[in-house]
């Protein structure tokens, strides 16, 4: 393990870097966003995968934790994070003891879509004495799980609020089908749209009489449309923390590249050419390829191997030798987060400190 004050030029690569000070200025200036929208903030952990992550952003506001998958609420659990969202279906009896042993202790909600997970979930918890927060998910355009907005939606509110061991507490609704639209102008029409749907059904839903505590949805492309549509009460970005190649191509998303890989350079084999120690295992490219910032000249091969990189270079660049130590900032952060152990904390060139990325490969 690097002791504090190890130069970062020294440490064995591939390694997944954090800027401290960028980190911590992303998870301020969403922070300072939902305070001053009047609106919670509930970030997603399945971007970085890192409950110490987690508690910095509880500790400059956040409510609380969005979890993608069980594995993921229960590592978050374990580090002392009480109250979590699981925005997806849990589903099958072994999750589904899992997820009410976890709502033992814990502050855990989860979505539903279907009355057979209603049914399922509501006699699990019966039979652990414990009344479970659900929300129904609302398909607001992503086409993907959820029910459809209107009546649908209504239907299904009332057959949760009818399971004595379930409490209806809100709505989720999506939309990823928007956040990522390069345009700002275009992403906002069709993040409004969404948001009307979800927010229409909000009321319908209300008009019958059933109250809804949480209408919740947003990501890093859209948390700015969403975090200020009337009648959304919490928003679940994550990807804002760490920042990665493609959201910051997305207009209006300017938070800064905290998170990036540095690699080092094994072999020249030609004129122009540099071949470096990290590929397809330690960083994603189903974004595209991650981008060089270290050195001037230097472009990456899209052509990945899985352990090898190829580096195309001109001027400047050619200067490369073996040994030399190269930065870039990956495409998609949440694909190459799980990928690695460990975060290297670095300050000033530094290690600060080394965070274990404690929910990679939580899949259940």
């Amino acid at each position: 393990m690097y002791e504090v004050g190890f130069p970062k030029q020294e440490i064995d690569t591939p390694a997944l870097l954090i800027d401290l000070p960028r980190l911590d200025h992303n998870i301020e200036k969403m922070a300072a966003f939902a305070d001053n929208a009047g609106v919670s903030l509930r970030p997603h952990m399945k971007t970085h995968k890192c409950p110490i992550i987690s508690q910095k952003q509880i500790a400059a506001g956040a409510i609380g934790v969005t979890c993608q998958k069980l594995g993921e609420a229960e590592a978050a659990a374990k580090s002392g994070i009480s109250d979590i969202l699981i925005t997806n279906q849990i589903v099958g009896q072994r999750k589904i003891d899992r997820l009410v042993k976890l709502a033992k202790g814990a502050d855990v909600k989860v979505l539903v879509d279907s009355h057979q997970n209603v049914i399922e979930l509501n006699q699990a918890a019966r039979e652990k004495g414990i009344k479970l927060g659900v929300l129904v998910e609302v398909d607001v355009g992503m086409g993907r799980c959820g029910v459809q907005p209107g009546e649908q939606t209504l239907q299904l509110v009332g057959f949760v609020h009818n399971q004595k061991s379930l409490k209806f507490m809100g709505l989720e609704g999506y939309e990823g089908h928007a956040c990522m639209i390069p345009s700002l102008k275009e992403r906002e029409a069709r993040t409004l749209e969404a948001m009307k749907l979800l927010v229409d059904t909000k009321e319908l839903v209300e008009a019958a009489g059933f109250e809804v505590e949480i209408v919740t949805g947003g990501s890093t492309g859209t948390y700015m449309i969403t975090g200020r549509y009337p009648g959304v009460t919490e928003i679940e970005a994550g990807s804002y923390a760490t920042m990665d190649k493609k959201y910051a191509s997305v207009e209006g998303v300017d938070f800064e590249p905290a998170l990036t890989i540095q690699v080092t350079v094994i072999s020249r084999p030609k004129e122009g050419v540099a071949i470096i120690d990290a590929g397809l295992k330690a960083m994603s490219a189903d974004f595209g390829t991650p981008e060089v910032i270290s050195c001037e000249g230097a472009v990456l091969d899209e052509h990945l191997s899985e352990e090898h990189g190829k580096l195309l270079l001109t001027d400047d660049a050619n200067s490369l030798h073996v040994g030399d130590k190269v930065e870039l900032i990956p495409t998609h952060g949440c694909t190459t987060i799980n990928l690695h152990d460990n975060f290297y904390v670095i300050r000033d060139d530094a290690v600060e400190a080394v965070w274990p990325i404690s929910t990679r490969g939580k899949f259940t």
